[in-house]
């Protein structure tokens, strides 16, 4: 690793990252909170997007329903109603990319950054250890982060 990221350096970047990526690309404002009950938790959407490069590590988010249903009606300049699923799953996906990709480039200058293709994942009660977590909210739901540098 060619830079030395402490925790409080990955929260600040994911956390502005995540409030620029959804106020510019869905004119959607977050704040944050504390963790989700896992309930919850559990029900989100999820993505995976994995990285390497100058740091090395994996990025998941998670997205409440109703939350990426939204996004992606704005996104997409449409009703809520008319998005399809596909669409959903595209949307959360590349949002996933998006703030991977901004918080990391505010930690981490390397131009040989490359990042995974994000997936969907499946939410669990137990995620691998040495997750730094954050949550945000916002008028349609929450949303759950977790990175994790090796």
């Amino acid at each position: 690793m060619s830079t030395t990221v402490t925790p409080a350096d990955l929260a600040a970047a994911v956390a502005g990252a995540a409030g620029a990526v959804l106020e510019t690309m869905f004119f959607a404002e977050l704040e944050p909170c504390p963790p989700v009950e896992e309930e919850e938790r559990l029900r989100m959407m999820a993505v995976r997007v994995g990285f390497d490069g100058g740091l090395r590590g994996e990025f998941r988010i998670g997205f409440a329903e109703r939350l990426a249903r939204a996004l992606t009606a704005a996104f997409l300049g449409t009703d809520e109603n008319d998005v399809t699923e596909t669409e959903v799953d595209q949307v959360i996906r590349e949002t996933a990319n998006m703030i991977c990709g901004a918080a990391l480039s505010r930690i981490e200058a390397d131009e040989d950054m490359r990042l995974e293709t994000p997936a969907l994942t499946g939410a669990s009660a137990e995620e691998p250890g040495g997750f730094l977590h954050a949550c945000f909210v916002t008028p349609d739901g929450s949303i759950c982060t977790g990175v994790r540098i090796e």
